[in-house]
């Protein structure tokens, strides 16, 4: 144990000596750490408990945590002198990560007590970072990089940052590591240069580079077997790569892009060798050879299926069957593949794809079947709803199928619901997607109570990659009880609805949108609805309405903005109050309660308009670890009638804060009410989950 910690000390020391520009430096072979002489033979005492003297700036818990390896090597060893002299080292690395530079630890055995004395010494803070010679890349980055280390251990509102040598290090490599990404090959970064205060509480750091050339990709060569694509379409396809300055890790994914793009035209066993060297360079572009071997074309063949235990033997084979006789595509096969990791309907399916003396490509399959069967608790709070309890009950598979069915309980201080729901991703074998739910609900209203029992039906489809549309069937009751509200304000208090409906949605997002993520680019959503007086109590009109956000995100934060607006039109009558639109609360305008914005009876009560519009723009940064706050603006509208327009534009801006989980943030916002009107609230607070648009 002696050895292995002596070189291991030998390493970290290196890593924290500490270069001084103002004062001799501290040699490699000196540790910061200098063990005095025990007081002792070297004898190894079994039973221990270490003393900290001169200590400080940190509680003696956080300390012996730091020290809990050391500890517990002791407790298990015993005591000696080669780990009293770890505890100490690994005392002074603690120190020196927090920005203590010149804190120094020694030891003492003292009978069966370890005494650890540290010279603390002060804080040190990098005061600035400076560069010379960077011509292409401008210094702010480079600092970034510098200090980027110690930036993501701690908070972003933390200004300034302690000194810690074994991360000024390490950003000197990251550095290296940026010039050399960039094409400059040929560059060097100079050791950091540090420059004490005389007090040593601030350092300066200055960084010589000498950047030299940068490399591009010359003229590609291609030999081999190049078939029959024009070599041009070969080229667009390489170009997000050659457009980049040349490295080599570039010239590999350029080598992997053509073998995918033969193997995605069905040539399965393309081989594709490179060769280039920085040394042909002229005028730095760096010339590249690929060799190509295409090989035969190959074709999707069957599916073999082993491990399936309750699912049914044809259930992936029907899944596959659309790619049998096409040509080999290794995208359609991961899309597919996805579609299948998606259902949860597998703990791990292994494809691999054997190539056969027919020119097929085989599909050998290993399935490890996830449990159908499921139950799932979840609780949470939201400021309008209260303590809410959601019960879900599930089976993934039903009778072998691989199509779900569940049934879903949420309970609120507003809202009891129960929901049936059956899903069939591939209703008749087609690429539509089927939905059936039935459901009944209590939903509480400042100023009614409402009752509904509904069935509906969706057929989705993926119309390209970016769109979907569903179009749906809707029969439902309601009936409004518990009334605080005037008859003239609530319509009729039981109906019926019997509606058709179509919905669109076109994704334009970046890959990286999840559930806690809503990705880069656009997102559009719009649906219309047309409900007829069919028989009895049914109402009959006309709603649309329409959304879309648009997410940026810069470095580590996100700015986003969104809109949207409805109408509903009556065709017999009023609309009852609970077919209205209605605004404020945790997704639409924040600085109005659940419902608060818009029209309003004798009695204070939210009636609803036929018109609304919601704008949103929020701006979030991290603070720490998964904790980001963000502010907002956001403006919208409730107009009583069509004819009303639009209504008044009521505004809300604040701050919020938002703790990141897979599947979704949680919020806290506080809207501010720059121009309450008589009775209103100057704000209100909402506290809630997911996005708010």
């Amino acid at each position: 144990m002696a050895l292995a910690s002596t070189f291991q000390k030998t390493v970290l020391t290196m890593a924290l000596a500490m270069p001084f520009l103002s004062m001799p430096a501290i040699s490699q072979d000196q540790p910061v750490v200098v063990p005095a002489q025990p007081s002792g033979s070297a004898v190894t005492v079994k039973s221990t408990d270490i003393l900290f003297a001169g200590v400080t700036k940190f509680p003696e818990r956080e300390l012996r945590d730091a020290l809990s390896d050391q500890i517990q090597a002791i407790q298990e060893y015993g005591l000696n002198p080669a780990s009293a002299d770890d505890a100490a080292f690994f005392m002074g690395i603690y120190y020196h990560k927090k920005g203590y530079s010149q804190a120094a630890v020694t030891w003492a055995i003292n009978g069966s007590h370890l005494v650890l004395n540290v010279i603390e010494g002060p804080a040190t803070i990098v005061q600035e970072v400076t560069f010379s010679g960077n011509q292409s890349i401008p210094s702010p980055k480079l600092r970034d990089y510098m200090l980027g280390e110690t930036r993501e251990r701690l908070s972003m509102l933390q200004h300034q940052l302690p000194y810690i040598s074994a991360d000024i290090e390490t950003g000197a490599e990251r550095v290296r590591g940026l010039y050399q990404s960039e094409g400059f090959l040929d560059s060097i970064v100079d050791q950091p240069e540090i420059t004490f205060s005389l007090d040593k509480t601030r350092v300066l750091i200055h960084v010589a580079v000498h950047e030299g050339i940068q490399y591009h990709f010359g003229k590609l060569n291609f030999t081999g077997d190049l078939v029959f694509y024009p070599q041009t379409e070969l080229l667009e396809a390489l170009k997000p790569f050659t457009d980049q300055p040349y490295t080599q890790a570039q010239v590999t994914n350029i080598q992997r892009k053509i073998v995918y793009f033969y193997r995605s035209r069905g040539y399965f066993d393309v081989k594709v060798d490179s060769k280039s060297d920085p040394a042909d360079a002229q005028n730095g572009l760096v010339p590249v050879n690929f060799d190509v071997q295409s090989g035969s074309v190959y074709r999707f063949g069957g599916v073999k299926v082993t491990g399936l235990e309750r699912l049914q033997s044809s259930f992936l084979s029907k899944r596959f069957a659309k790619l049998r006789g096409k040509f080999y595509n290794p995208s359609r096969l991961d899309e597919i593949y996805k579609e299948m990791i998606r259902t949860g309907l597998f703990k791990s399916l292994k494809i691999t794809s054997k190539p056969l003396p027919s020119n097929e490509v085989e599909l050998d399959m290993e399935v490890e079947e996830a449990k159908a069967k499921q139950v799932g608790f979840s609780v949470g709070y939201a400021t309008f709803d209260g303590p809410i309890l959601g019960i879900r009950l599930g089976d993934q598979d039903l009778f072998g199928t691989g199509r779900p069915i569940s049934a879903t309980f949420e309970f609120s201080a507003r809202l009891l619901k129960g929901e049936l729901t059956y899903t069939d991703p591939w209703f008749l074998e087609t690429p539509n997607s089927l939905k059936l739910r039935l459901y009944t609900l209590q939903q509480i209203w400042d100023g009614y109570t409402k009752l509904e029992t509904g069935v509906r039906g969706d057929l989705t489809r993926k119309l390209t990659k970016s769109l979907e549309a569903t179009v749906y069937l809707l029969a439902r009751t309601d009936k409004i009880t518990d009334t605080g509200m005037q008859p003239v304000d609530i319509g009729d208090p039981q109906y019926l609805v019997t509606s058709v409906g179509a919905a669109f949605t076109l994704d334009l997002r970046n890959s990286t949108n999840t559930p806690s993520n809503p990705g880069k680019g656009l997102v559009v959503k719009a649906t219309g609805e047309l409900a007829g007086k069919v028989i009895g109590d049914s109402i009959g009109f006309v709603r649309g309405t329409i959304g879309a956000s648009y997410y940026i995100p810069i470095k580590k934060t996100l700015l986003a903005f969104g809109a949207r607006g409805g109408i509903i039109h009556p065709l017999n009558g009023d609309l009852p109050v609970d077919e209205r639109f209605f605004n404020g609360g945790s997704q639409s305008v924040r600085s109005f309660v659940e419902r608060e914005l818009g029209p309003k009876d004798a009695f204070g009560n939210p009636i609803g308009g036929e018109t609304f519009t919601v704008f949103n723009v929020e701006y979030t940064f991290p603070i720490v670890g998964d904790l980001e706050g963000a502010v907002f603006t956001d403006a919208g509208s409730v107009g009583q009638y069509v004819n009303d327009g639009i209504g008044v534009l009521r505004y809300g801006l604040g701050p919020g804060l938002r703790y990141k989980l897979p599947i979704g943030p949680l919020r806290l916002d506080y809207g501010y009410n720059p121009s309450p009107k008589f009775g209103e609230a100057r704000g209100a607070i909402n506290f809630s989950f997911g996005f708010a648009f």
